[in-house]
């Protein structure tokens, strides 16, 4: 396939580039932009396109088989930790941190961090989650294994288990089907006959 606008790190480039911790057949695109890479935990088989921004002051943890494509955002200032098989779509934001909107302290990076407030809360999203195109996670919040949700959300609050939530803020909308757990032991056989 021919391509323009950059190419995926080669596994000799990534195994140089000083990761915490990384696994095997990750593929991240060199137009991408990662920040604390001695706080990042990669699994296997996870993808990072280009246009991602993702800073790491605080612990990263990517598990398996997680995608983070195009135009997506991660602050992990205090944490944030994403479960086997978890996909975003482009464009989600997820923050472990928040300035002060009510005027109570100084906000941005600029200021020392003990003149600022906001929240300030590690983030974790549950296997199987599907995060849909511009949805934006705040600080603090859990997102429960199996959850979907839908496109320009809001979560401002834990998801429980197994739900399809939209909106803003986010609510659950009805119950997400487990039938996918029936593939998830099928998947590295899969890629061992392609």
């Amino acid at each position: 396939m021919k391509q323009l606008g950059g190419y995926y790190l080669s596994e000799e480039e990534l195994s140089r580039a000083g990761f915490k911790s990384i696994g095997k057949n990750v593929k991240i695109h060199s137009k991408a932009s990662l920040y604390g890479l001695e706080n990042m935990n990669i699994g296997n088989h996870v993808r990072i396109d280009d246009f991602s921004v993702i800073i790491a002051t605080g612990e990263l943890v990517l598990g398996n088989y997680v995608s983070i494509p195009n135009f997506c955002f991660l602050g992990a200032k205090y944490g944030i930790s994403i479960e086997d098989f978890a996909t975003l779509a482009p464009g989600v934001k997820i923050f472990s941190a928040s300035d002060d909107y009510e005027g109570f302290c100084l906000a941005g990076v600029t200021v020392p961090p003990e003149m600022t407030g906001g929240l300030r809360a590690s983030v974790s999203l549950g296997k199987h989650t599907l995060i849909g195109c511009g949805t934006i996670i705040l600080p603090g919040c859990h997102i429960g294994e199996g959850c979907s949700v839908g496109a320009l959300s809001l979560v401002k609050q834990d998801l429980k288990p197994w739900g399809i939530y939209a909106g803003i803020p986010a609510v659950r909308k009805k119950d997400r089907k487990k039938d996918l757990l029936s593939l998830e032991t099928k998947v590295d056989q899969c890629l061992i006959q392609s």
